[in-house]
């Protein structure tokens, strides 16, 4: 595939600015990944030529999805997964990548289907169109063979991607050695029984498509800038099409539902105030999962998009975290 410089345009010169200026599958079980062949394995193992690196894989239904790579060689022993918001692509997260990166970290970010790189993916699996179990077994079909090659991998969510990991981690227990979450847009300001009644229902949630085709910058980031930058980025999506929305509300309630299947790790970043995020009912869910530890880390004076806002706060706190994490896990108790 060949990837348009242009296209990803306004991603890169995003990152410059933050530098610069600081269905028919049963909602009670995700069903296992369709298998195909494709050899990331052989990308893992090379040595980078670029950075950052544009890529393509097999997704869960054989379909070709794109991938940002930030590598810069070297063994690494640990793995990252991003996972986009809903209006927004992969390139939205670069500064917090390239954070990451310098505290030795490879980092992947993908691209959802119908999203930046991917978004001429395919909109129907096996002739039907996507369910959410799908958008799940996408994340495995990348993250299964990246195990192969380092001792532990995370997911970082930001947004809706930040409903995905969750999803995830309930659907696919064990694979990840935690979830970090930024931002989760899971559940929405003002909504309440209204909201299941209609996933139950098979009906879309006009709030979630208001957010998207009404995307206001200013409640995502402070910079003026920054703000005309992610207004004008002609990749982000500006409509959401009706299968998606109603996948996503039938998704946010599969988490609901099993919630309790979280077992892992869990570190939580909320910005303040945040008028997108529903602070006190997200907490309430979160604390209802078995995850062994649950940090929950507050950023004062920023808005939504944090990624953007505060780059370099979160791969601090987030390599803090995922340090402690693997001492415990290699040694059992942290010095």
């Amino acid at each position: 595939m060949q990837f348009s410089p242009l296209k990803y345009l306004t991603g890169i010169s995003l990152a410059m600015l933050v530098v610069a200026i600081g269905g028919c599958q049963s909602d009670s079980q995700v069903s296992q990944p369709r298998q195909v062949d494709y050899d990331l394995g052989k990308y893992f193992s090379s040595i980078p030529r670029e950075f950052p690196e544009q890529r393509e894989f097999h997704a869960s239904d054989g379909s070709l999805q794109a991938f940002t790579g930030y590598r810069h060689g070297g063994k690494q022993q640990v793995a990252i997964i991003y996972l986009h918001g809903l209006e927004g692509h992969a390139g939205w997260g670069r500064a917090l990548s390239e954070k990451l990166v310098e505290r030795d970290y490879d980092v992947f970010s993908l691209d959802r289907r119908g999203s930046g790189y991917s978004s001429k993916s395919s909109v129907k699996v096996n002739g039907k169109p996507v369910q959410y179990e799908d958008y799940v077994s996408d994340v495995h079909s990348f993250l299964k063979p990246l195990k192969a090659h380092y001792q532990s991998v995370y997911i970082i969510g930001y947004d809706w991607g930040a409903r995905l990991a969750l999803a995830y981690g309930i659907a696919y227990q064990g694979q990840s050695r935690g979830l970090v979450l930024v931002s989760p847009r899971l559940i929405i300001p003002g909504a309440g029984l209204t909201q299941k009644v209609k996933s139950m229902a098979g009906m879309s949630d006009p709030v979630e498509r208001d957010m998207a085709a009404e995307f206001d910058p200013e409640l995502h980031v402070t910079s003026s800038e920054i703000q005309l930058a992610l207004a004008t980025d002609s990749s982000r999506v500006k409509e959401l099409d009706e299968n998606f929305l109603r996948q996503s509300m039938r998704m946010s309630e599969f988490i609901k539902t099993y919630i309790k299947r979280i077992n892992q790790p869990v570190q939580l970043f909320l910005a303040r105030p945040d008028p997108l995020i529903d602070e006190k009912g997200l907490i309430a869910l979160l604390e209802k999962g078995r995850q062994p530890s649950f940090d929950v880390q507050y950023i004062d004076g920023t808005k939504h998009a944090l990624q953007i806002e505060a780059p370099d706060r979160l791969a601090r706190d987030i390599h803090h975290w995922i340090r402690y994490q693997e001492l415990s896990r290699n040694s059992g108790q942290v010095d």
